[in-house]
């Protein structure tokens, strides 16, 4: 992975996501691009045309972003690029930054969020939460009382019902780039039509991979589950498919996120489906 987009507001919880993807950046050798999207103001003008005011509004932001992106490079030692992405021309925050993201062949979207004692629950509703859904690209979303420590295992949670050969091609090549370990929590639901199928598939996958421990659990354990893989084996990232909308939401809506107290400075890696 050799770019990285952290889209910012300037608020504390965007500083944070912005540091730590710094250090990220500086660990992997990547490029570092800091963006903020205006949501500019149209008037109408005399002639009854509508006007924008992008230019005016763009150059104080360019001004601040370029100060701070000195800064890293000073610090860091990274290659640290900025942009501003005028909302107004896509419609929508997801569809600007998805657009900036393919024309600019960024491998990973760093954000930060609200956390206080259950991110989890605080993202729900967030324009981090919202891009999440539709984003074109791995998302790593970054609460805002986590610091940086090098990632050296990550926990992929799913409960397999459908071909996770996409999020798992997208896991390790984010993992091969740091050799990081990866732990598989397999969620197992007794409504599985294809269970052995499943463990089949994940029983190859643990002998053709290095660095890689499957971990099979029933639905109702998984609270305990994640929180003692986290806890015994310092999983510094939890990393979940987004292919299907009801895994995902169900996931964060249910029990499994209120429990997670835990998780309030624990990064999530979120993998798409295209």
């Amino acid at each position: 992975m050799k770019t990285f987009l952290v889209p910012t507001d300037f608020s504390k919880n965007a500083q944070n996501a912005l540091h730590y993807a710094a250090s990220l950046a500086s660990q992997m050798n990547s490029k570092l691009i800091i963006v903020h999207v205006v949501n500019i103001i149209i008037i109408p003008a005399r002639s009854g045309k509508l006007v924008s005011l992008t230019e005016k509004t763009d150059i104080p932001y360019y001004l601040k972003l370029n100060k701070i992106a000195d800064k890293l490079r000073s610090k860091k030692n990274i290659d640290c690029e900025v942009a501003v992405i005028d909302q107004y021309k896509h419609g929508s925050f997801q569809v600007g930054l998805n657009q900036f993201i393919l024309s600019n062949n960024v491998d990973l979207v760093i954000m930060g969020t609200k956390g206080a004692t259950n991110f989890l629950d605080k993202m729900i509703g967030t324009n981090t939460f919202e891009f999440i859904k539709v984003t074109v690209c791995p998302v790593l979303v970054i609460p805002s009382t986590t610091h940086y420590s090098n990632i050296n295992h990550i926990a992929y949670v799913s409960d397999f019902e459908t071909d996770e050969t996409i999020f798992l091609q997208q896991l390790f090549r984010f993992t091969d780039s740091i050799s990081a370990q990866v732990s598989i929590l397999n969620i197992n639901n007794s409504s599985h039509q294809n269970g052995e199928a499943n463990e089949q598939t994940l029983q190859n996958l643990t002998k053709e991979l290095l660095n890689v421990n499957l971990i099979q659990v029933n639905e109702a354990d998984t609270v305990t589950s994640i929180h003692k893989l986290v806890q015994d084996n310092q999983v510094n990232v939890l990393a979940v498919p987004i292919h299907k909308k009801d895994f995902f939401e169900v996931f964060f809506q249910s029990s499994i996120s209120k429990e997670l107290v835990y998780n309030s400075t624990l990064p999530l890696l979120a993998l798409p489906e295209g």
